[in-house]
């Protein structure tokens, strides 16, 4: 028994490093995109001596995915429906989202998510259990990678996906529990062979660069620890795969930790770790592709005329450069030796002797690039068309003279396309408050700790313990601009119906209500409109505006209906 264990622990991580090659090899076919993509994001371009000698960019990249990132709506609000009808548990459980929505920085987390998207074509979220309930991360593009057979935006068809690139230091994986004793003393020997030293430095080269990319994606350098002198960093991976089960006769999925493709740390079940069955990630994209894990992003479409047009405005600044420079060709002989002098005011220069200077000295002619710029925003108009961000999303004024309709016209056609790619955003929003319950339902350990402000002003503290929430729930997600306007035609319902029923005093007093829950008042503002509301209408006085209206309307005398004969 003792002999066949290597031989298994072999066989799995031979299994491991094939998935693992397979799914990096699938994935850096994108590399070279990515990269450009970001580079223009980031406003840092590549010079060569032959068509972009001046390091200058034009934002374009920059201003469509800012554009774009307005468009796509706030992360929707979550409510939570407990099946039961216990609305206690339903209070408690919407305040434990509430404060893992704020304490988790997930707004941070929402923009993070959509600017990958944006950028590369592909957002994940990976949700994990955390010390004060679940966690949810938006991932580095290059951080995860799937199944290269996994369909489009379903993880759970993957056969695998690797979380890889978690850097740590040896004193935390030492100090870890969850990690096996073996797995330690084999991470210790190995570390103090030639190839362990040198992955170490490979190791830390690799993290200085992620640490660049976070920094430049919007994420504070106070929100991940420094690189401490004297620590050992190792490259851990997280995998998740398939692994047939001989007894259960069936695959379980399993999660392996293990460093720098050698030492093997860890190696459980999915169930057993989270207790639940299904992949921790939610994908999503805003074009998906039917056979491709990575599909293309809006960046895709910018990149190439964004570097056409800084190759265009680098030889526009050159050519003008060139003209300041006023150089001279010469001719020589007749005892002429060319002298440059300082420009000033009033300043005599000598000229070169003979009849006439032109057949001396004559200036190099650079012919102009006057069209450059009608060519830059003629190439810009063709990326706004193709993204959907038209100048006037830009806060831009279209060019030529356009009435209000023709301004609606082009806003409504843009919103619709934003309104595309906002579908896919809800929907992976649903799965991850779908994951979010089913991990907090799963976990009987969490206890969540509750604050609320009272009418004092004072803070009261609540130990929520599972039995104070756990209940079969179902999110509802409803987006904040979706929200306001079926608000605004619920009114216009309201208004409609109490013009067809102008006695109904009931009707009104709901229609009423309605309104009032559109606007953000406090409970204590909501209780003092609605008791001056009932005291008005007790004591007869000022009319309500839908009255006012009513007596506004001209009254109809039944002398001057023509009634007809009979």
């Amino acid at each position: 028994m003792e002999d066949t264990q290597p031989q298994i622990l072999n066989t799995l991580m031979e299994k491991l490093i094939a998935e693992k090659n397979s799914a990096n090899e699938l994935q850096k076919r994108k590399h070279e995109d990515w990269n450009d993509n970001y580079e223009l994001y980031r406003n840092k371009v590549k010079t060569n001596r032959l068509t972009q000698r001046q390091a200058v960019n034009i934002p374009l990249m920059k201003e469509t995915i800012k554009t774009l990132l307005s468009k796509i709506d706030d992360a929707p609000n979550v409510e939570w429906k407990e099946m039961g009808g216990n609305e206690d548990k339903e209070i408690v459980y919407q305040e434990i989202w509430n404060t893992n929505y704020k304490e988790s920085k997930l707004e941070l987390v929402d923009i993070l998510d959509k600017k990958n998207v944006l950028l590369y074509g592909l957002g994940t979220k990976k949700l994990n259990i955390g010390k004060n309930g679940i966690d949810i991360d938006a991932l580095d593009i290059y951080d995860v990678v799937f199944d290269p057979l996994m369909l489009s935006g379903q993880v759970e068809t993957a056969r695998f996906i690797i979380h890889q690139n978690i850097f740590k230091t040896i004193r935390e994986i030492l100090a870890d529990k969850r990690y096996a004793e073996k797995g330690k003393s084999d991470l210790r020997t190995w570390l103090h062979s030639d190839p362990g030293i040198n992955q170490s430095q490979e190791n830390r080269e690799q993290w200085e660069r992620k640490m660049e990319r976070m920094k430049d994606m919007g994420v504070r350098s106070s929100d991940f620890p420094l690189f401490a002198g004297g620590d050992r960093l190792v490259n851990l991976t997280e995998h998740y795969t398939n692994v047939w089960n001989v007894k259960k006769q069936a695959f379980e999925r399993r999660v392996v930790v293990y460093v720098d493709n050698q030492i093997e740390l860890l190696n459980e079940t999915l169930e057993s770790l989270i207790g639940v069955n299904f992949y921790p990630f939610v994908v999503w994209s805003e074009d998906p592709e039917t056979n491709d894990v990575y599909p293309d992003s809006v960046a895709d479409l910018v990149r190439t005329p964004n570097k056409i047009l800084n190759v265009w405005f680098s030889q526009l600044i050159e050519n003008r450069t060139l003209k300041n420079f006023q150089m001279h060709w010469f001719l020589p002989g007749q005892n002429y030796t060319p002298q440059t002098y300082n420009p000033g005011p009033g300043v005599m220069l000598p000229a070169p002797p003979g009849d006439d200077i032109n057949k001396v000295i004559k200036p190099v002619e650079i012919s102009g690039l006057e069209d450059t710029l009608t060519a830059i925003n003629t190439l810009t108009a063709i990326v706004e068309r193709g993204t959907g961000t038209v100048a006037i999303d830009k806060g831009q004024t279209e060019k030529g003279v356009q009435t209000l309709g023709e301004v609606e016209i082009l806003v409504g056609k843009s919103m619709e396309r934003a309104v595309g790619m906002a579908k896919f955003y809800k929907m992976a929003w649903d799965e991850t408050a779908v994951k979010w319950n089913a991990l907090m339902q799963a976990n009987q350990s969490i206890i969540i700790s509750l604050y609320k402000k009272g009418r004092s002003g004072k803070m009261y503290a609540k130990k929520a313990l599972q039995s104070d929430w756990k209940g079969e729930y179902v999110p509802i997600l409803a987006s904040s601009s979706e929200q306001e306007t079926e608000s605004i035609k619920s009114i216009q319902k309201f208004m409609f119906l109490i013009q067809q029923f102008p006695d109904n005093i009931e009707l009104r007093k709901i229609a009423q209500k309605r309104m009032l829950e559109t606007v953000d008042f406090t409970p204590d503002e909501l209780r003092a409109v609605v008791e001056f509301e009932t005291s008005k209408s007790e004591q007869g006085g000022i009319p309500s505006p839908i009255q006012q209206q009513q007596v506004q309307q001209p009254q109809v005398r039944p002398s001057q209906l023509n009634l007809g004969t009979v």
